[in-house]
């Protein structure tokens, strides 16, 4: 399908019944929703922009990286038109477990980065996408951006991921595994069979606490907490942000994507590095893998391994961010992922 020249905002869907997961279950009903923004006969001319959201993000660029996507700006939707897909298992609008009980078609599937990194290439396909002038993604987007770099057809100028390791580590399965077990522990989770309208929000909430202790720093807490207990008396202000945080994911999102999403972030493995490069550099012009100094749930000497591994193999170069905002920083500190895309 040849691309339109019409800049395109509103959500749109693929269908993607048939598609077969890496373990060989075929999903009989599935869609992916996806957004396309920009000038797409310009890209034509000067390639697409391929983004891929992290854990709990959407399709919706401009709602989690407004300061990066525009006419101009690094994501520049003048000279390119900019792709983004809702991550399949996710809850705003690609089919996820909800969709899968409302259907009756029984457990959802276990999913793989790989999975969704080659539901994201049917899309690719159907919109007739040959080249790609920047891929890019962080956390689960960038791991999602690793694997797709060695499968698709396009041609890719630039792969660009924050965060993200080839391997997650035993240690952020860890760090999973304790918000699972935080989410199975409410009542209202009962097994993940539960009533849309009565959802495990207390384990949802906790959870979400516990991923927020991983997505910052010590140093952070230290300097923008500190013991303080300004906002609610006998109680520390780190713990009343851990759990306004839970309340404000509870209120958008679902329990069963974000446990079927965290299943493919722990499954995550680009496979032997060798490999994973040649097959990279027979698409992909240039790597960049970006680390930050403070990220203790992907830690930057992870992304560091894996450029280092794919440097014999194709251009792959290391870039840095430097922030107390840990693992977040790439949501948070714009100049820097602004001036990492420019380049």
């Amino acid at each position: 399908m040849a691309p339109v020249a019409a800049a395109v905002t509103e959500q749109t869907y693929l269908d993607l019944a048939g598609f077969a997961t890496e373990a060989g279950e075929v999903l009989p009903e599935a869609r992916l929703a996806y957004r396309v923004t920009g000038n797409t006969e310009a890209a034509r001319a000067n390639g697409w922009i391929v983004v891929f959201h992290a854990l709990t993000g959407s399709a919706d660029v401009s709602t989690w990286w407004s300061p990066v996507i525009g006419p101009g700006l690094p994501l520049d939707t003048e000279r390119h038109a900019v792709v983004s897909a809702n991550l399949l298992g996710s809850c705003y609008g690609s089919t996820g477990p909800r969709d899968w009980k409302r259907l009756g078609l029984g457990t959802f599937p276990l999913l793989t980065t790989a999975d969704l990194a080659r539901a994201f290439e049917r899309l690719v396909a159907e919109l007739g996408i040959e080249r790609v002038s920047l891929a890019t993604g962080g956390s689960l987007g960038g791991m999602v951006a690793l694997q797709w770099g060695a499968v698709t057809e396009a041609r890719v100028d630039h792969l660009a991921v924050f965060a993200a390791p080839a391997v997650t580590s035993p240690q952020s399965i860890a760090w999973n595994a304790a918000q699972r077990m935080a989410i199975e522990a409410d009542p209202a989770w009962r097994g993940g069979c539960y009533d849309p309208a009565t959802p495990p929000r207390g384990g949802l909430a906790a959870a979400r606490a516990i991923a927020m202790i991983t997505y910052r720093s010590a140093s952070e807490f230290v300097a923008r907490f500190g013991r303080e207990q300004h906002h609610t008396p006998g109680r520390f202000d780190v713990e009343s942000y851990l759990r306004r945080q839970g309340e404000k994911l509870v209120a958008r999102f679902d329990a069963a994507s974000y446990v079927a999403l965290m299943a493919a972030m722990d499954a995550h493995s680009v496979g032997a590095l060798d490999e994973a490069a040649r097959r990279t550099a027979r698409r992909v012009s240039r790597v960049t893998g970006i680390g930050i100094d403070t990220d203790i749930l992907y830690p930057a000497a992870e992304v560091r391994a894996w450029v280092d591994a794919y440097r014999p193999h194709l251009d792959a170069r290391y870039a840095g961010i430097t922030s107390l905002c840990g693992h977040d920083a790439f949501l948070i500190e714009f100049d820097q992922v602004e001036a990492i895309l420019r380049s």
